[in-house]
């Protein structure tokens, strides 16, 4: 019996032929660039339910990215000798860019955001709960959503139509993360996490109610913008997932869903597919 990752691979490699054959539809086509909601180790994700469904995907997600180095760039080398330092640039929007250019899908799929706002940059939108301040800072952080992470967005899809305006671009908004100091662990080995709950503790915020009243607003803020892009480009596609995983037993840690979610998600990018090309493609 073949193990998930063997099965990630065969679709992986399933997927890139379908997207070389010529008779291949470009309806079914894809490029997908995001986090680890699009690039789960060893669990069946979001990308990889749609390709057993029948779609030829190129991906460009990679686990914990985020959206600035998506869009920006974020690697750098250092020159110690000349005392400089060197920022490489936007790679990973580049490969993006060629594929679109390449394979001339109909859809692009976005998953991003979450790691530049969870993890570390989270104790930013907080108060210490001994200060007697709010506990969660939403003007900052409503200013940094609709500044520079919408800005980054933009920048995004901008890029995209530049090589093709008819390319119709799908992004999610997450749902309520569970604050609960569960980690990614695999046959009993942690290897990252938590990404909340440490940064609520440091800022004395330990009642689960603050904390789940705290993400519910982050999250709310975070698909309010995206709303509004999807309000405002016709070719931008906001997939809400807001209320859906409300039991802890459908994530898989904080962050990430488990298998069965990710396949709900799938789900639910398909049927707005169809919905935009008033047909299945896979049919």
């Amino acid at each position: 019996m073949p193990t998930l990752q063997e099965v990630k691979i065969d679709l992986e490699e399933s997927s890139l032929r379908a997207l070389l054959r010529p008779d291949t539809n470009a309806d079914r086509k894809i490029v997908a660039e995001g986090d680890s909601w699009f690039a789960y180790p060893l669990v069946k994700d979001i990308i990889d339910h749609l390709r057993s469904m029948g779609y030829a995907v190129k991906r460009h997600s990679k686990p914990g990215d985020t959206l600035e180095n998506m869009v920006y760039g974020t690697d750098f080398s250092l020159a110690p000798r000349v005392r400089r330092a060197n920022n490489h640039g936007p790679i990973s929007l580049a490969e993006t860019l060629r594929s679109v250019q390449n394979y001339r899908p109909r859809f692009v799929l976005f998953s991003a955001g979450g790691n530049d706002i969870v993890g570390p940059e989270l104790g930013q939108y907080l108060h210490h709960k001994r200060s007697g301040l709010p506990l969660f800072r939403e003007q900052v952080f409503r200013d940094s959503v609709q500044g520079y992470i919408r800005r980054a967005i933009l920048a995004f899809l901008e890029s995209i139509w530049q090589i093709d305006p008819t390319v119709h671009i799908l992004m999610h908004g997450y749902d309520y993360a569970i604050p609960n100091g569960t980690q990614y662990e695999l046959i009993g080995i942690r290897f990252s996490g938590p990404w909340i709950l440490p940064n609520f503790a440091r800022k004395g915020i330990t009642v689960r109610q603050e904390q789940n009243r705290i993400i519910r607003q982050l999250v709310d803020i975070y698909n309010e913008m995206l709303m509004g892009l999807d309000q405002a480009y016709p070719n931008f596609h906001h997939i809400d997932l807001r209320g859906r995983f409300g039991d802890e037993a459908q994530w898989h840690n904080e962050i990430h869903l488990t298998r069965e979610g990710f396949e709900e998600v799938a789900g639910l990018f398909h049927e707005r597919m169809v919905q935009i090309l008033a047909y299945n493609p896979l049919v």
